[in-house]
């Protein structure tokens, strides 16, 4: 078993052996289109990107609260995390999260954009 291990982690480092200066260069070159994307933002285009977060927090947010109504129903209001809900609605509380660390990812892009105020 131990040898398996060993020998799959010995495939990935040949890809990146080949492959990681592509990748990295992909990567990069990515980030900053989606860099540049953001920082020239404006008008119409970025209330649409608030909006969209917006929307996305607060479904998100929804989701979380829907998961944990039981939890809440029955006093405990203080409680983190997946344990926290009952099992058939951990999907939702799941879902619940990452809507909502979408929407400010989303929200955190758009301190990116320049705002002339003339």
């Amino acid at each position: 078993m131990e040898q398996r291990r060993h020998s799959d982690s010995y495939q990935w480092w040949k890809f990146l052996e080949h492959w990681g200066l592509l990748l990295n260069v992909l990567v990069i070159f990515v980030a900053v289109q989606v860099f540049l994307f953001f920082v020239n933002l404006t008008g119409t285009a970025w209330v649409c990107f608030l909006a969209g977060s917006f929307a996305l927090m607060v479904s998100g947010a929804a989701l979380i609260l829907y998961a944990k109504m039981p939890a809440y129903r029955g006093g405990r209001f203080f409680i983190f995390g997946i344990k926290s809900v009952p099992e058939h609605l951990a999907g939702y509380y799941r879902w619940g999260w990452r809507l909502f660390l979408a929407g400010v990812a989303l929200a955190l892009c758009l301190l990116l954009s320049r705002h002339d105020m003339v």
